[in-house]
């Protein structure tokens, strides 16, 4: 009995659960949506449709995680790793991250270019 109390506990836990996550998920993109109606409201020429405002999001997302990807395989210390990833997450699109990854790349392309003799 308690085998079959417990069982049924854990199923309608799992299934609250569920219900919980995606009601974030769906609250989260609809806030996002509905900070721009405002603006859309009286300059509606300057407002980008909701489905593109998520494309760009997600494009956005897509690139700092391809960024930090590379920032992980960099011959760098592990602070400044740790540095960069933090101004990744600050601003995506830093210079210094840029310059960064440009430098190590040039530095592996002058090293790898030299041939011995």
């Amino acid at each position: 009995m308690k085998n079959i109390t417990l069982f049924g506990v854990v199923v309608v836990g799992f299934f609250v659960g569920i219900h919980t996550t995606q009601a974030q998920d769906t609250v989260m993109v609809e806030s996002y949506v509905k900070k721009r109606t405002l603006l859309n409201q009286f300059e509606s020429d300057f407002v980008l449709p909701a489905s593109k405002r998520i494309a760009l999001k997600q494009s956005r997302i897509a690139y700092q995680y391809h960024t930090k990807e590379i920032l992980d395989t960099l011959d760098i210390s592990d602070r400044k790793r740790k540095r960069l990833i933090e101004e990744l997450k600050r601003n995506p699109f830093s210079e210094r991250i840029q310059e960064v990854i440009t430098n190590e790349q040039e530095a592996k392309e002058a090293t790898s270019s030299v041939a011995p003799e």
